[in-house]
């Protein structure tokens, strides 16, 4: 049974990376050095604070949704009750730019330009103390795109390509 799943779960890992490519996308990863993640099996969702995380809420909730399902994945329980190891808080970030289209017109073959509103994403991560909720580990994934038909693809790939840093090795 857990062979099946295992597989399953390399599968879809391989079709999602490959779909994305998520080894190119630049992580940015901090902790702090006297924390033992080893020991960390157990985590609850943190509250985002970022004036950011009530832009776009369908994708804010759904990074959040992401993010627990690669912790499970990896492991770690999601508890309802009780004192989680570490609380997990992530949102997105995102940079709105135009660019210009260059085309032509149909009917006179003048060139015309369009605007194009390009949207660069960033997933932000947090691993918070879950007494006093300080920061141990931060983690960014930047520079990919939101697909609006597998926006939860997109931010699937970046959120594994975040969790490879994760726990911290030294």
């Amino acid at each position: 049974m857990y062979q099946r799943a295992w597989v399953f779960f390399v599968f879809a890992a391989i079709v999602v990376g490959c779909a994305t490519k998520p080894a190119e996308l630049p992580v940015r990863t901090q902790y702090k050095k006297d924390v033992d993640f080893s020991t960390l099996k157990t985590f609850r969702p943190a509250v985002a604070v970022a004036p950011e995380a009530s832009m776009y809420p369908k994708y804010q909730a759904m990074a959040r949704e992401v993010v627990e399902e690669e912790l499970v994945a990896r492991s770690y329980s999601r508890l309802e009750d009780g004192t989680p190891d570490f609380r997990v808080r992530a949102h997105l970030r995102f940079r709105n730019y135009e660019s210009r289209k260059l085309g032509a017109d149909k009917t006179t073959g003048s060139p015309t330009a369009a605007k194009d509103d390009i949207r660069d994403v960033t997933l932000v991560v947090e691993m918070l103390s879950p007494v006093n909720e300080t920061v141990i580990w931060t983690g960014t994934v930047s520079g990919f795109k939101l697909d609006p038909v597998k926006s939860r693809s997109n931010i699937k790939a970046a959120a594994w390509r975040l969790f490879v840093e994760f726990p911290p090795l030294w």
